[in-house]
């Protein structure tokens, strides 16, 4: 059947359904509430949201102001008069009109004396229980509700690949149940249990996929690698110039235990900003150089590829190791050399961007990986690198703290290693919140900071100004700045500008022939200058809390304090950002930034090979995934599903 044929459908409708991707029954039906609201009179609150009769008693007002539009009017209430008002909904003045009998949902604002409307409707329009909002555009939600309980009229029950069994044991509602308890709930617990069954779903299916992973892994054989004890331990004495803290020692004993055996390393380090990961891998390419084996070392951007092959060759070039660098700014001469060394065996360790998952890299003996910033890389890349060794060992590194309870569910197949220690000159980032009324005060502290010798960064969301999007953009906050500061030198970063102009605008930077970089989030990782001091990020609550930390840790990397301002344009967009004033501890902050936000944002799950979670949050449904998890183990066993799940691993779609 198609949707044309649904009773309520007509051609406008239709094509409105069709934009929100709506195309057949099952995508109808399948569109679920957004959110649910509950009717219920409770007569005039001073103090929470109500739902209230009343009568309009004045023509109804728009008046235009910077960026909305205010309607206003007054009312009766109990038989007093009140003051009402709302923002940007016009259609009030062409639907009411004085003596009206309406019902206004709504929350009294004492400050300025009236109530601010989120819904207005006719009395004899309104009914009492819980109504579903869908949000779709052109569609009203009553009429949306109407398709949809005719759809379900057609609904056809189909064999479900997961035995209904595992649902029932925890009371969650199955097909055509599911559907109505979430479409047409007739009490709290309906949708919640039909919502928990969703979430279920969700978490069982990537918990399959976990455990199909983690299967692989321990099955996996390598031939373990010979490395020199001798020679590791001078290179720690004589070629690293400081003592190694408790934590970097832990992981590069961990490291060199699993390089020794036949089962491949499979490690994810993570650590703070600046807390030395880098030295952590740096020693362990150099223990496999020992044992006869080439290493590569992999980042996401060309300037922290860069600037590990600084690193790496400062240190190891002493030692006779060979280190390269490839990415896509070498010259294709340069290139083909780089290559036919590298299969050759002349070249101990290659360092590069996306560039070494190119085919053309081919290794002679490529016996360990290095993968930095690893959610920055797609599973395909992270396969594709692997494949260019026998079941070479692998260290994934990241900067962004991750709850250790979620890294072990969501990097199960993974060792993992934790990194806490800072080095001792590294200084706590003064962090404050403002909204754009201080700005000025801002710009006049960075003037001061820049006076005295100092640099800052200025960071936006996006690059392009967008007359739909409220976010200033990178080339308008440089236009201002430009303005503002009359003589000082302004560079631009972002991703758009080719590799050797990003380069360009850097080293002038380094070498302090640029004040001020105004950037996108491209310096989140590997920009290090210890003479920046400030960082200015606006619109900061567009980004999430663990990249605001990572954008902070951009300053105070030197002998100076370091600041940072997160800018805002309404008071209210402070609450979720404002913890950032007070905690400086990356595990922290990306407990908070999960609970707010999900694991998306700063695991990379568009990244990672498992599905995005339309329902499921694993911090919050913590006991859904435990239940999960457990029965993950037996349904992995079922060669059906296993089939089913094996060929869908990499998918990110809702199964």
């Amino acid at each position: 059947m198609n949707l044309k044929d649904i009773k309520g459908i007509g051609p406008k409708v239709l094509m409105n359904l069709n934009n929100r991707g709506i195309n057949d029954i099952k995508s109808l039906i399948y569109t679920f509430p957004s959110s649910y609201s509950f009717y219920k009179l409770n007569g005039f609150n001073y103090y929470e949201e109500f739902n209230a009769k009343a009568v309009l008693i004045d023509e109804i007002k728009i008046t235009k102001l910077k960026t909305v539009r205010k309607i206003s009017f007054d009312c009766i209430i109990d038989d007093i008069k009140y003051t009402c008002v709302a923002f940007n909904m016009d259609y009030i003045k062409k639907v009411y009109k004085i003596g009206d009998n309406v019902v206004i949902i709504g929350k009294y604002n004492k400050d300025y004396r009236e109530i601010q409307i989120e819904k207005i409707m006719p009395q004899d329009k309104y009914i009492e229980g819980i109504v579903p909002e869908y949000n779709i555009e052109g569609i009203s939600d009553s009429l949306f509700s109407k398709i949809v309980k005719e759809a379900l009229d057609y609904y056809q029950e189909k064999d479900r690949l997961i035995p209904d069994k595992y649902y029932q044991k925890y009371g969650y509602p199955l097909g055509k149940e599911l559907l109505i308890k979430i479409h047409f709930p007739k009490v709290k617990e309906d949708y919640i249990s039909a919502l928990n069954a969703l979430k279920y779903h969700e978490l069982l299916s990537f918990s399959i996929k976990l455990q199909i992973i983690r299967d692989k892994q321990l099955s996996l054989r390598k031939e373990p690698k010979n490395w020199d004890i001798n020679k590791i331990k001078d290179f720690i004495k004589n070629g690293i110039p400081f003592e190694l803290t408790i934590d970097q020692k832990k992981a590069v004993n961990d490291i060199l235990k699993y390089l020794g055996s036949n089962l491949p390393l499979n490690m994810l380090l993570e650590g703070d900003v600046g807390s030395g990961k880098t030295i952590v891998a740096l020693l362990s390419t150099y223990a496999v150089y020992t044992s006869s084996y080439q290493s590569l070392v992999i980042a996401p951007t060309e300037t922290l590829a860069k600037q590990h092959y600084e690193t790496f060759s400062k240190f190891l070039n002493p030692y006779n190791v060979r280190v390269e660098l490839l990415t896509s700014s070498v010259t294709a001469k340069n290139r083909k050399l780089i290559l036919n060394d590298l299969k050759n065996g002349d070249i101990d360790i290659i360092i590069g961007t996306h560039s070494l998952i190119s085919d053309e890299v081919v290794f002679k003996n490529l016996g360990f990986i290095v993968c930095d910033e690893q959610h920055k890389f797609g599973v395909d890349h992270r396969k594709k690198l692997s494949e260019k060794g026998n079941n070479p060992d692998i260290l994934y590194m990241t900067a962004t703290p991750i709850p250790r309870t979620l890294a072990l569910t969501f990097f199960s197949d993974l060792i993992l290693e934790t990194i806490y220690a800072t080095p001792s000159n590294r200084k706590d980032v003064r962090t404050y919140c403002h909204t754009f009324k201080q700005y000025k005060k801002v710009l006049d502290f960075v003037r001061t900071e820049i006076n005295d010798g100092r640099q800052a960064y200025f960071v936006a969301s996006c690059i392009d100004e967008n007359p739909a999007d409220e976010y200033k953009s990178v080339l308008r906050i440089k236009e201002d700045l430009n303005k503002y500061y009359t003589d000082l030198k302004i560079g631009l970063l972002h991703g758009k500008l080719d590799p050797k102009e990003k380069e360009d605008v850097l080293n002038k930077f380094k070498n302090k022939e640029i004040d001020i970089i105004v950037s996108t989030t491209v310096i989140e990782v590997g920009i290090d200058n210890p003479n920046a001091s400030c960082m200015v990020i606006i619109d900061a609550n567009k980004f999430g809390l663990s990249t605001l930390h990572q954008l902070r840790g951009r300053v105070g990397r030197g002998e100076y304090p370091g600041y940072c301002f997160l800018l805002v344009e309404k008071k209210e967009y402070m609450d979720r950002i404002k913890v950032l004033e007070d905690i400086n501890d990356g595990f922290k902050i990306a407990e908070q930034d999960l609970i707010d936000r999900g694991p998306g944002d700063f695991l990379g799950t568009e990244q990672s090979g498992m599905i995005k979670f339309n329902f499921a949050n694993l911090y919050r449904d913590k006991m859904i995934l435990d239940k999960a998890l457990m029965d993950a183990k037996e349904l992995s066993k079922d060669k059906i599903i296993k089939e089913y799940y094996e060929a869908r691993l990499y998918s990110e779609k809702f199964d």
